[in-house]
């Protein structure tokens, strides 16, 4: 099944990557419509300590359908969305138009926004200034779980 250009997660998570259970360390952070993803996933992973000829985070995108590393040029989180900017080179490789939205619950707007900064960089999420100030230290207490990944 071929997941959506765009889609409402209704999972949202991160959880440290280990060597022992995902093969590096670093961070993974994820968006999906549902448990198994196949209605529309994104997992973002970041090791820690690549190679340097390396891009330091990967995106999956669907059910392991399409992978892409480095390319995200600008995320914009605003409550309850976020917006990739991608290159047009890695936007193929994943099979997304240069320019996407997932939605979720405007609850983990924080979480998200987080998320997103401890994968892909802190230089390339921006916070859109309507949200609410973010609080790193509240956002990184949020239990929201781990979303399935590849």
């Amino acid at each position: 099944m071929i997941a959506p250009l765009e889609f409402e997660a209704t999972r949202v998570g991160g959880a440290p990557a280990t060597q022992h259970t995902d093969g590096f360390v670093g961070y993974v952070f994820g968006l999906a419509a549902s448990d198994n993803g196949a209605d529309g996933r994104l997992i973002v992973q970041r090791a820690d300590d690549p190679q340097p000829h390396e891009e330091p985070y990967c995106l999956v995108w669907g059910e392991q359908e399409a992978t892409t590393y480095g390319g995200v040029q600008r995320v914009v989180v605003e409550r309850g969305g976020v917006t990739f900017e991608m290159t047009t080179q890695n936007a193929a490789e994943l099979g997304t138009p240069r320019e996407f939205r997932i939605t979720f619950p405007a609850e983990h707007t924080e979480a998200v926004r987080w998320g997103l900064a401890r994968t892909l960089g802190p230089d390339v999420v921006i916070l859109d200034p309507d949200v609410a100030t973010f609080d790193a230290d509240v956002a990184w207490r949020q239990p929201v779980g781990r979303v399935a990944g590849p």
